[in-house]
């Protein structure tokens, strides 16, 4: 299973909304999280560090945007 969210603006990703949209997934699924959010490139690797949650993937889109890929593991 993958779920994928698109979050656009220049504010900054809150751990709250990974979160809320991680929480959907079953053990072992996927998130996927488009966003343009600048402090994006950091703040999903920390997060995920942080909560044990695997980054699987990382992409630069065009346009500013980023591609994360995210295995929920706990």
């Amino acid at each position: 299973m993958i779920k994928t969210i698109k979050i656009s603006g220049a504010h900054c990703l809150g751990p709250v909304e990974l979160k809320k949209a991680i929480a959907d997934v079953p053990i072992g699924g996927f998130l996927e999280v488009i966003t343009n959010a600048p402090c994006a490139k950091e703040d999903i690797p920390t997060w995920c560090r942080f909560t044990k949650n695997e980054l699987v993937e990382f992409n630069e889109l065009e346009g500013g945007w980023m591609r994360f890929l995210i295995k929920r593991t706990r």
